[in-house]
């Protein structure tokens, strides 16, 4: 239910024993390592000891994961299994690991094929698509007798050419005919933007025809390294593209045959991980000629069994401490099951510094609330917490999917309630089916009718959300040993926002409340400007101080968009019924109530639950954690067993 107390951790041992406190430590998971640079900073430390690992190897294996992660995404596209929506990590113990890496030799050749196989398919998809080119552009010419290499005899220049549509090749021909003399010119082909012509004429002729064509925009056209007519090429082409798709065929037939190797390759692929990682860690460990040293973190709750488990196993020296007074340390949360989900909004802000505190069992409550009251509809609740509650049954989620899934099946629960307070089921479609208002009537009542009272409570639940960030930072301050700060800057605070409201109030509240507003701004004017120096500037920095209040007025106001939010989900829901229901309950209209009725109900879900996340989170960022938030904290990495595919179990 806090940040998790870490120790900082120290070990000195020896080379000989280097690698099996390293595969011990990765096994435990509970270690994250310290980077070498601070102590390689220092002249003491760097004239004695020298940075450990190689980078040529972390290169090397970075190029193996690189081909592993090609050569399994290549296999996917061939895989025609059936896989389900969400895949979760195979278990594999770690003695069947040891049975797929004694076949590693065969999978890396595995892994050589499929991308031989690959650079083969790219050859020859690559000299088809010139064969399509050359054929598309042979077409127009298709009908063309002349072979193509014979561009002229002993009196003739043949010629073939394009012109541009806009040109009159029909007036060229009659230029041709003429002024050329002895000539012969032909269309060959014609289309939106050329028109393809065969020139004959006598070399004699040449400098007139040459004029012509120049005033009608002719651009000469040759096929270099073609012989025979474009129909013959054509020909040519075509069985050379389908020679090179029988032989993509063959070798897609063979990639194919692979496609069972995928698993093996995954398991491959997360070995090869480990190792990375596991050489990678070396280079935060500095080292001597016959020992090594590395320091990291450790929750202090684990320190006794770790310290424990690694001087069992091999002759070092483990020391455990305390973080220094303004040491940083990486921050793990610890919260019930039930918050759990929570931790992902305030992961997406920040984590909190480790002189902060975890605001997750605080603000837990507030969002499952705001988040329900801002979708509020009972069937809309229902859907929310079955869909992801079975998804939750039937798929291992991890990481930040897991905590998602699990915060929008309690969304669905908060918006299932308040949807039965307020009456609210799928809109009005019980209204319309019974032919008579609230035929589910609301525990409570019914927003759409009563807004403002829904504005009301919106800013009560806003100003206990606010109260409850001032306690917060009041008994942070109280931590640190300022008492009177937290009396000073939050205490009479309080005496004046509670004052304030009650003098809307009649009778004695109203009394009351400006007895209470009239102390507190005393206080404050009195207290406010205490570490300013002169009576007159402290004096007048707790007159200014007043003006903070209309921050917390805003604050509050900002909560009206829980009413918002809340009316926008009954309002659409209404207009899709009232839309489906256009067409009577004929055999017409229920089918199009039906499409609507679905279509759009799945629509308004999707939407409101967007915005109530996004509204729900900004209310926790921006009005609560502004109040006492110390964000910035780094999350604990411990060095550990990353992979994709597996969850690799100890013997």
């Amino acid at each position: 239910m806090a940040i998790v107390e870490m120790s900082r951790i120290t070990l000195i041992g020896l080379n000989r024993d280097k690698e099996m406190i390293m595969d011990a430590l990765m096994k435990l998971g509970a270690i994250e390592l310290a980077d070498a640079d601070e102590k390689l900073a220092s002249e003491e430390w760097s004239s004695v000891t020298a940075r450990d690992g190689d980078a040529e190897e972390v290169s090397s294996l970075e190029n193996k994961l690189e081909k592993l992660r090609f050569s399994i995404e290549y296999l996917a596209k061939f895989d025609k299994r059936k896989k389900g929506l969400f895949e979760n990590k195979r278990n594999l113990k770690e003695r069947d690991l040891d049975a797929i890496l004694a076949d590693s030799p065969r999978l890396w050749s595995v892994v050589d094929s499929i991308i031989s196989h690959d650079e083969s398919l790219t050859a020859l998809k690559n000299a088809r698509n010139k064969k399509m080119g050359l054929i598309a552009s042979l077409k127009p010419w298709e009908s063309l007798d002349v072979p193509l290499q014979t561009t002229s005899t002993d009196s003739t220049v043949i010629s073939i050419g394009v012109t541009p549509a806009a040109s009159d090749a029909m007036s060229l021909l009659d230029e041709l005919l003429e002024h050329a003399g002895e000539c012969h010119a032909e269309i060959i082909n014609q289309d939106k933007e050329q028109t393809y012509l065969l020139i004959i004429y006598h070399k004699a002729s040449e400098q007139s025809v040459s004029e012509i064509l120049k005033k009608f925009g002719f651009s000469r056209v040759t096929f270099k390294g073609l012989e025979g007519t474009p129909a013959e090429n054509i020909k040519s082409a075509e069985k050379e593209i389908q020679d090179i798709d029988n032989q993509c065929f063959k070798i897609e037939g063979e990639v194919s045959s692979l496609v069972n190797e995928k698993a093996s390759l995954e398991v491959l692929f997360d070995y090869t991980c480990i190792q990375r990682d596991k050489k990678k860690a070396l280079h935060n460990i500095l080292k001597t000629e016959s020992a090594f040293f590395m320091e990291g973190w450790v929750p202090s709750a684990s320190a006794g069994k770790v310290t424990k488990h690694i001087t069992d196993m091999a002759d070092c020296i483990v020391e455990i401490r305390k973080p220094d007074k303004d040491e940083e340390y990486p921050i793990l949360l610890s919260n019930p099951s039930v918050v759990q989900p929570f931790e992902m909004i305030t992961e997406m802000y920040s984590l909190p510094s480790s002189k902060g505190i975890d605001p997750n069992i605080f603000m837990a409550p507030f969002y499952f609330v705001f988040f329900g009251l801002m979708v509020s509809d009972a069937g809309y609740g229902i859907l929310m917490a079955c869909v992801t509650g079975i998804l939750l049954l039937k798929f291992k989620f991890e990481g930040m999917l897991l905590k998602l899934m699990r915060l929008l099946f309690l969304g669905g629960i908060s918006t299932f309630i308040w949807g039965v307070l307020f009456g609210g089921w799928f809109g009005n479609i019980a209204d319309i089916f019974a032919g008579r208002q609230e035929a589910i009537p609301p525990l409570w009542f019914n927003p759409l009718n009563d807004p403002m009272r829904l504005l009301i409570w919106s800013m009560i639940f806003g100003a206990v959300h606010l109260f409850t960030g001032m306690a917060l930072k009041a008994y942070m301050l109280v931590r640190d040993g300022k008492p009177l700060d937290a009396l000073f800057d939050i205490g009479f605070w309080y005496i004046f926002l509670i004052g304030l409201p009650l003098m809307g109030f009649g009778g004695m509240a109203a009394v009351v409340g400006k007895y209470m507003a009239l102390a507190g701004a005393i206080l404050l004017v009195l207290t406010q400007g205490r570490n300013e120096k002169g009576i007159v500037r402290k004096l007048l920095s707790g007159v200014l101080s007043l003006y903070n209040v209309t921050g917390y007025l805003s604050d509050v106001l900002s909560y009206s968009r829980l009413l918002a939010l809340g009316l926008a989900t009954g309002v659409i829901a209404t207009v899709i019924n009232t839309v489906g229901t256009l067409f009577g309950f004929n055999v017409l209209g229920i089918i199009v109530l039906a499409a609507v009725f679905i279509g759009g109900h799945i629509f308004n879900i999707l939407i409101n639950a967007l915005g109530a996340y996004v509204h729900a989170s900004r209310l926790q960022y921006v009005e609560f954690f502004s109040k006492f938030y110390e964000g910035g904290g780094q999350s604990f990495r411990p060095f550990k067993r990353n992979t994709k595919y597996i969850n690799l179990l100890n013997d």
